[in-house]
């Protein structure tokens, strides 16, 4: 089992004051650390209830408190009070000459997914940019570009406002002639791509559409932000094609 653990720093000496707690992360693990009555505790940052961020609370009367709803958990264990039983994962910490340490499990290779399968096949094909916006129905297809511009085959340049991408992909493919590519969440995100996608296609300049969907199982059912996304790219587009997982 200790195999399976390793020991990260994640304070330096005296950064944490007496009484307070903040969010730190290591790898893809989002941590509260709190420093109290002079121990150090080290919780999962995501309150039980709704998912607060604990390390954006306070310790109030000796219970870390989360900043969301105002629940209440030991900052040392994450024990919650008496007649609670939710509680926060707690890991192991160690004070040292250099700093505080904490246990992590190691993190395991993440399985291949299909958008890490759609973004190499784009970058085989030579897209190295996409301009857009990511949000909750795109968060897969995000992170396989994420990880795609680790090994320094793409580059994702954030908007804040996808009508902003749609156009910034077609003046990339005016200047340079390759194609560039915009990106949305479901709904109203994507279907707000649509007035620059027009300025590509009334200049012929290429450009890719990539956009997030609602769940399969729920498309076509009126749930939140369910759009016939083929529908409303069929006149502006050459090809419109939903991929399902």
């Amino acid at each position: 089992m200790a195999d399976d653990m390793a020991w990260h720093k994640i304070l330096d000496p005296e950064e944490l004051e007496e009484g307070r707690v903040k969010t730190v992360t290591v790898g893809h693990q989002s941590l509260a650390v709190s420093h109290h009555e002079g121990s150090y505790g080290c919780v999962d940052n995501a309150c039980p209830h709704q998912g607060g961020p604990l390390g954006e609370g306070s310790i109030e009367n000796g219970w870390l408190r989360c900043p969301w709803h105002g629940y209440d958990y030991s900052p040392i264990d994450g024990k919650p009070p008496s007649g609670f039983s939710d509680a926060p994962a707690c890991f192991d910490t160690d004070v040292r000459e250099d700093g505080v340490y904490v246990s992590l499990p190691n993190e395991k290779p993440a399985p291949r997914t299909v958008s890490d399968v759609l973004v190499k096949t784009l970058t085989n094909w030579g897209l190295t940019h996409v301009f857009g916006m990511v949000g909750h129905s795109n968060l897969g297809f995000a992170d396989a570009m994420r990880k795609a511009e680790e090994r320094g085959e793409l580059t994702f340049i954030g908007i804040r406002h996808e009508g902003a991408a749609a156009f910034a992909a077609s003046a990339y493919g005016k200047l340079t002639g390759g194609v560039a590519g915009c990106f949305g969440i479901a709904g109203p995100g994507s279907t707000n791509l649509l007035t620059g996608l027009y300025d590509a296609k009334q200049d012929r300049a290429p450009v890719l559409a990539l956009s997030g969907q609602v769940p399969s199982k729920v498309k076509g059912r009126g749930a939140f932000q369910d759009t016939d996304l083929e529908g409303a790219f069929s006149d502006v587009a050459r090809f419109s094609e939903t991929v399902h997982a």
